[in-house]
Parts: structure tokens; sequence; C-alpha cells
């Protein structure tokens, strides 16, 4: 029953009958009554009108009242009197009372002065029926109404509800999976077919969720089923899920064996209440899974090395947990192996440890010391330099730093070859170590560069006696298998505070006092500000030298050489001046060691050659024939573009080659002399004539000599001035101009200045001077008027020209 009544087409039948019986209701209670009243009200209504004009008719014919009531009765009239005077008497106006179907009214009646009251009885049977009758047709008619609304409803209920069926069916279709046909009803009522549409677009929002939730469990499955490591979902009671690829690979179980199945029938021992016990331990970091190591157990009953870790992920349908598992057997065989090679390493660091203690010292002492001369070396002569410094700072003493460089000693080194040069070098490493004190330190920085440290003086007189011992220790000559040498030693001196507070301001101001010593063959120098080529002073004079060569404030004199056969003057000397704007004429030995230092020297020396050659060039076109001398420094000598910038001067100013002569000192030869002769060897090739300046003060060697391809030796004029007093100094003219001779070349003597010097040289048979006496250095334009009023004759024959070596150069 309870169902019945919950179907649509029952309950909007139930609906019809309610409204249609409520309309029964309102017939039978309200319409009928009305009706049967009406029936009622008019069979009143006609009594009283009919009885009272009856009356009036008798009124009218008193004489026969009976006769006209009988005249006028209808058929109603049940009985009729006249009563006198008897008032009220057997009236009874109320229809229907006194179950005896009669009606009486009672109506009063004058007839001449008599005063009577006409009775009247009225049939009441014929309203009755026609009231009972009315009553009845509206029970039928009622009957008849709800029979037919109650079929008419139950014919329509099936047809107004079969579209709710269909969609009641599509519904349960949808619920079902059963979404992939389309949802059509087809039916006039625009409810229903809103209805009809949204299930359509939720039907389709399903088709379209359920393909991307298929595409997206595919997904998930394809990656599940491709990683190496078994992921195992779990119900909160710990019961397997899922089980991919990876998982049945590694348990050798297959899904469906183990879906259903208790997650610790994997392992050896509990897993899952373990290790949910262990998370909650851990409760400060719920969300980081957390390995565990534990035993599996494979299908075979076979155990192996697992890492495992576990997870929950919540959701409104309930928690689910996530256990990865990884095999770590080879893993955990690598450890072992791995932890045995440790322990064979360990084993092994400790044995060599050992050993290297043992050679440690030794290592220590290799690094901060010379291997060939045992020596403290650059690295452990700064360390104690930096820790003397310190100290003397602290205490308020003074110290000194000695730099030091042996003389000849790449002579010897070269020419007999490094063994010689080894050994010579361990024998002055014996001999400083023996002429200083013990706390004084003296250290091998490379070649044949020694320094001195002397970490406590008192005063500067200490570090000059300490170099004065060094000195008079390498006096004696050097026995080397045999032969004896001696080797000679510069020294530049540097004090703290007065030279500098830091190691390496200390250590580059001995360099350039050893510098000026080597340079002024002195022996030993203290550091003077004055002399260092990078002081202030010097760097501005570096910036006004280049702008000097920029604005021709460089100028050339020229100083005559004579021909002591002929009596003539056969050439000249370049000998450059800076007219400085405020300084006035700086000399060159003022400013060519700056230029030599700081890379000025080429263009210093190509602007000379350029000038020197442009002068002799006018003196050619003018008559006059002079050798023009230029001098070249050891950085020119060894210039690769030396030989291209003398070759095209040469060109650009039509000068023969033989017209030019390069001077070069011997102490620029013998720095590099391998270079040097290469560079000569050019220059004599092209036809330029070569000349040694200043020999007899370098120590050259006479096997180097033999070799170069000069053409003229120039004595110094050392030599020269004091010949005439100094009678070893006249040996050495005198035996320099017969070496010359027997080696081929030709010898100039400098520094005549008097006419007894002249006299002298000519005896000896000298070639070529040069001095005041003959003539001093003057401008270009003053040498013609010079030579119009000297006693030598002036050059007018053309110099020959040879011809040029066709080798690039």
């Amino acid at each position: 029953m309870p169902e019945l009544l919950n179907r649509f087409t029952s309950r909007i039948v139930l609906a019809e009958l309610t409204i249609h019986l409520f309309l029964m209701v309102l017939l039978l209670l309200l319409v009928i009554p009305r009706i049967e009243n009406n029936y009622r009200q008019q069979f009143i209504n006609h009594a009283y009108i009919d009885a009272q004009r009856t009356a009036g008719l008798i009124a009218q014919e008193p004489e026969r009242p009976y006769q006209l009531i009988d005249a006028l009765n209808n058929g109603d009239l049940v009985h009729a009197e006249l009563v006198h005077p008897a008032p009220d008497s057997r009236s009874d106006p109320a229809f229907g009372d006194n179950n005896d179907s009669v009606f009486y009214v009672a109506t009063p009646l004058s007839l001449g002065a008599t005063k009577y009251t006409l009775h009247i009885a009225y049939d009441e049977r014929p309203t009755s029926q026609l009231i009972a009758d009315t009553r009845n047709a509206g029970f039928i008619i009622a009957a008849i109404y709800l029979l037919s609304a109650t079929l008419i409803t139950s014919l329509l209920g099936p047809v107004l509800s079969r579209p709710l069926q269909q969609l009641s069916a599509a519904a349960r279709k949808i619920a079902a999976g059963l979404s992939t046909e389309r949802l059509e009803v087809r039916t006039p009522i625009i409810e229903i077919n809103t209805l009809a549409t949204d299930l359509e677009h939720m039907r389709r929002e399903l088709v379209n969720q359920g393909e991307a939730l298929s595409a997206r469990e595919a997904r998930i499955r394809a990656i599940m089923d491709n990683v190496v490591d078994a992921l195992i979902t779990l119900d909160e009671q710990g019961l397997i899920q899922s089980f991919n690829l990876a998982a049945e690979r590694i348990f050798g179980y297959d899904a469906k064996e183990v879906v259903g199945q208790d997650i610790d029938m994997l392992f050896t021992s509990p897993f899952y209440s373990s290790y949910k016990a262990r998370i909650q331990k851990n409760a400060a970091s719920p969300d980081q899974p957390q390995s565990l190591e534990i035993l599996g157990r494979r299908k075979d009953g076979s155990t192996f090395n697992l890492e495992a870790s576990l997870s929950e992920m919540c959701q409104i349908e309930g928690c689910l947990s996530i256990v990865v598992c990884r095999d770590i057997t080879d893993r955990k065989q690598s450890e072992m192996e791995l932890k045995s090679l440790q322990e064979d390493l360990e084993r092994r660091v400790i044995k060599r440890t050992r050993e290297l203690a043992t050679v440690n010292k030794e290592l220590q002492h290799q690094a901060l010391h010379d291997a060939l001369t045992e020596l403290p070396n650059r690295a452990l002569l700064q360390d104690r330099l930096q820790q003397a410094t310190r100290t003397a700072k602290r205490d308020g003493h003074a110290l000194a730093l000695m730099l030091m460089d042996l003389d000849r000693f790449k002579e010897i080194n070269d020419t007999l070859g490094h063994h010689y040069g080894d050994l010579l070098l361990q024998q002055v490493a014996v001999r400083m170590r023996s002429a200083l004190r013990d706390s004084d330190t003296v250290a091998r920085l490379g070649g044949d560069e020694f320094a001195v440290l002397l970490p406590i003086i008192q005063h500067r007189d200490q570090a000059e006696h300490a170099a004065k011992k060094i000195i008079e220790a390498m006096s004696p000559p050097f026995s080397l298998e045999g032969q004896q040498f001696h080797v000679g030693i510069s020294i530049g001196i540097a004090l703290y505070p007065k030279d500098g507070e830091e190691s390496v301001h200390l250590m580059r101001r001995a360099d350039v006092a050893m510098y000026v010593a080597k340079r002024s063959q002195i022996g030993y120098t203290f550091y003077d500000p004055s002399q260092d080529l990078h002081s202030v002073s010097r760097l501005a004079m570096v910036g006004e030298l280049r702008r000097a060569l920029e604005a021709a404030q460089l100028k050339l004199h020229y100083q005559p050489t004579a021909d002591l056969r002929k009596h003539q003057i056969t050439g000249v000397e370049a000998l450059v001046r800076w007219d400085h704007p405020q300084k006035g004429s700086i000399m060159p030995d003022e400013f060519i060691p700056l230029a030599e230092h700081t890379g000025l020297i080429k263009p210093l020396t190509v602007f000379v050659l350029n000038e020197a050659l442009h002068q002799a060039h006018l003196w050619n076109n003018s008559g006059l024939y002079l050798r023009m001398a230029v001098n070249l420094s050891a950085r020119s000598l060894h210039d690769p573009d030396l030989v291209t910038h003398v070759a095209s001067s040469l060109d650009r100013w039509n000068i023969p080659a033989e017209q030019l002569q390069m001077e070069i000192t011997e102490s620029a030869i013998m720095e590099d002399p391998i270079r040097a002769m290469t560079t000569l060897t050019k220059l004599h090739r092209m036809g330029v004539k070569l000349s040694i300046d200043d020999f007899g003060t370098g120590y050259s060697s006479l096997m180097y000599l033999k070799q170069l391809p000069v053409e003229e030796i120039k004595i110094d004029k050392s030599f020269v001035k004091d010949m005439l007093i100094n009678n070893e100094d006249k040996v050495i003219v005198r035996s320099t101009i017969d070496l010359a001779h027997n080696m081929g070349h030709q010898v100039i003597a400098e520094g005549v200045d008097n006419e007894a010097a002249l006299e002298l040289l000519r005896e000896m048979g000298c070639d070529l001077a040069q001095g005041y006496y003959i003539g001093t250095p003057m401008t270009a334009s003053a040498l013609p008027g010079w030579l119009k009023h000297t006693s030598w004759k002036p050059n007018t024959t053309p110099i020959t020209d040879f011809s040029r070596d066709s080798i690039a150069v």
C-alpha cells in the first residue's frame, strides 16, 4: 500500500478524487439543501398568496365563501373553514411539522362587521416528493460524476507519468554508468522538458568526467606500472587494494593473488602496525615518509633486503595508505663491499700516513730550501723577513736586507757548462754562510741571486760590515775541478724602517740598490731614492720623456772622429740631448737608463737612428761624407725589430750601409751573447759597421770577441785619460791596440783631451781618436763652420756602398 500511494499516477488519481469528492460534498451539503429550501419556500409563498387571494375574493362575495374556495382549489387544498372568532387556532405555518403532510395558513377576514379567521390546509406531499426526488437525483449525479472523474483520471495518469517514467529509467541508467545513449523525452509539459534537458546536460558532464577520469586512471596506472619501486595501496585495516607491476616483479606475486590480503604477508615481521606506531612516535613530521629497512618475503619463500616507507592520504571517503618498497639487495652488497674497502683504505692510509710522517720534515725542508745549495729559498726568506719586520716593529730595532748578484757567473756558466756553474754556486753558498752570524739568514733566490737577512742591527755600519765580509769572502779564486776562477759580487742593501716597513718594499728597494751597485761596479751600495727608477720623480720623468719624443724636445749633437794617419775627420758620433723646458739640457746618463727600464728605449733608438741618417743625407748632398756612429743599448740589441728599423731608415734616406756604424758596449754584448751575436751578424751582412764601445770594462770573453762580426774596438776613456801618468793604463791601451790589430780590427781611442795623448796614440798605431782636443759635441749646423777653422781635413770622398744582403731582416 505505501508503494502504491507513492506512485505518481496514484497520487494524481487520489488528488483528482479528493478534488471531486470535495465538489460532491459541496453539492450534497450546500446545493441540494438550498434547492430543497427553495422548494419549501415556494410552497409556503404559494400557500400564503393563495390564502390571501381567497380571503380577498370571499370578502368581495361573502354570500358564497365555500363555493369560491372550491372554485379556487387547484388540487392542493385539503381543508378550508371560517372560524368566528377562534383566533390563532389550528394555525401551522411550518412546513413538514407534525408529520401530517399538511401545511396550515390562518388569514384574518372581515365580512361586514363580523371578524373571521380563514383557516386553509394545503397538501405538502407533492412538494415533499419533489424535494425527495431532487435529493436522490443529486446523489445519483454525484456518484456518476465521481465515477467518471475516477475513470478519466485513471486513464490520463499513466499518460502524464510516462515522461517521468522515461526520465526515471534514464536516471537509473546514468546512475548505473550506462550514460552513452542520448536522453530524449518528448512531452508538451515544459517542466518535464526542462528536467529532461538538465538530465541530458548531467549525462554529458558525467560522460566527459568519466572519460577524463579514465584517462587519468590510465596515466596513473601507466606510471605505477613503469616505476622502479613497488607501489602498494592499503585500506585502513592494512589490506592490499592495489599492486603495481614493480611489486609483482619484486615479490613474485600477481596482483590478484594479494589484493584483499594483509600487507604483512610480504614481510618477515609485522610491518603495518609497527610502522604506524613509528609514525605516531615521530609525529613531529607526519608528512615526511620515513624509510625503514626490513626483510621482504617473496612468493617462493626467499627473503631479501627492502627499504619501505609508508605515507597516508586522507580523503572524504576515508584514509588510504601508500607503501613504497625498494629492493636494496644490491645496495646492501655494495655497502658491505664499500665498508670492506673503507676498512682496507683506512689501514692503508694509516700505514701511508706513518710513511709520510717520516719524510714530512724532509719535504718541508725541500719546500723551503734550495735543492742545490741547501740554503733557504725565496719562500722561507719571505716568511722570515715578515717575522723579522714584525719583531723589529714591536721591539723598536732595525734590520737589514741585502740582495746580491754574482758578477761574471753567466760567462762561466755559458762557457764551461751548468755543471761548473752549480759547483760555483755551492761554493759561494758555503763562503757566504761562513762569513755571517748563525742568526743571519742566507738564501738563494734563483740563478746567481742571493739574499741575506740581518734580523737585528743597531746601526747602518753593521750592515756595511756584513757586506764587506761577503765581498772579502768572494775575493779568493774558486777552484772548479782544478781550474781557478774569479767571481765578483754586487750587493744592494735596504734598511728597516728607513727604506720601508713592508717586506715587499724592502725586497724591491734592495733590488734597486743591487742594480745600482752592479751598474757602477762598486761592490755594494745602500738604497738611494734618487736612484730608484720607480720613484715618483722618475715616474714623472717617464711621462715627460714620452712627451719629449712627441714634442721634438730631443736634439742630436755630433762629436767628430779623426783618422790619425790621414789627419782627416772621417766620422761623427751622434749624441742625444734633452732640451727640457724647465730643467734645461739633460745628459743621456740621466734618462737613457730610465728609457731602458720603461720600454721607451725602442722609440728613442728609432728617433736617434732616423735623425742621424737624415743629417747624414743632408751632409752627403752638400759634399761632406762622414761615417755616422749611433750607440745601441742592450735593450735595443735584443729588439727583434732593430734590423728592420735600420734597413728602413737606410732606404728612406738613401744612405749606404757602410756609412752607418753601430756602437755596442761590451757589457751589453755579454748580457746575452747568443742573441747579440745573431743581431750583429744580421747587421754585418747588411754592410753596417760594428764597433765595441768601452772595451776593457765589461770582462768579455775573448772567445765571443773573436766570433763577433765587429770592425772596430773603442778603448774606454778611463784608460786613455790616465795613460800618460799611469803605466798600467798605458800597457792596457798598447795591448788592446795590438790585440785588435792582430784580430783584424781597427782601434779608436776616446777621451783624447790633449796633444800629448794624441801623439802617444799615434806612436802606438791607434787608427782613430775622439775627444775634446779634437772636437767637442756640437750641433749639426755648427759642424760645417767648425770644419772650416780646424786643422783637420773633412772627408769629401763618398763612402763605398756595400751591396745589401738579400736575406730577411
